[in-house]
């Protein structure tokens, strides 16, 4: 390759091959130099022009920054936590750093024909700014004879993390929706979350 670069006309007039030994050389190291610092620059103009996304936040939001400390970052919220709401309902969300959640909540597995099971609760977050967080998830109520579905729930959440980063409030909205997309029912509530900690064998 250092043969084809130098063998190439550097005038316009005359070979590189009428040159002399020092020449060549000195043509060489200049052409690789070039070469060297054009490659850098192009690397640095790229860095400069993709912003590594830190986990968690999604690509709308990078723009978010470190404000607000440590309880304000957009992926502050990625964990595992446990929930009770204000009516004694035991739950549980995982918030991934993809910007998806799950919920799991007691009672998706039920006989009782006026509570039917329901699957597990899949959604996404969003950071909003403040230490605060939107959640939507949606989970399925089936038959439990014929595993029919017979509608579906919504639920959207604030969540507003704490000064610690460990515990958190929410307001909720649940909308209760049929099959064809038509919302039949909502009612409200809150919930207070609390982050699982990992906590070594010994």
């Amino acid at each position: 390759m250092v043969n084809n670069i130098v063998g190439a006309p550097v005038s316009g007039c005359e070979p590189a091959s009428m040159m002399t030994g020092n020449s060549r050389r000195s043509t060489t190291r200049i052409l690789w130099t070039l070469l060297l610092t054009g490659t850098l620059a192009l690397a640095a103009t790229g860095a400069q022009a993709q912003p590594i996304a830190q986990p968690g936040q999604s690509p709308e939001r990078q723009d978010a920054g470190d404000e607000h400390g440590q309880e304000g970052r957009p992926w502050a919220i990625v964990g595992s936590w446990f929930a009770a709401t204000s009516t004694g309902i035991r739950q549980f969300f995982t918030f991934h750093a993809d910007g998806t959640v799950l919920r799991s909540v007691q009672g998706e597995v039920s006989t009782d024909p006026a509570r039917p099971p329901h699957t597990a609760a899949h959604g996404v977050w969003r950071y909003l700014g403040n230490g605060r967080f939107g959640v939507t998830v949606w989970d399925l109520f089936y038959d439990v004879n014929t595993s029919q579905p017979l509608r579906y729930n919504r639920l959207r959440l604030e969540v507003t993390l704490g000064d610690g980063g460990d515990d958190a409030s929410t307001r909720a909205t649940v909308d209760i929706v049929d099959l064809q997309g038509v919302v039949v029912g909502s009612r409200t509530g809150s919930a207070n979350l609390v982050r699982i900690r990992f906590e070594p064998l010994e």
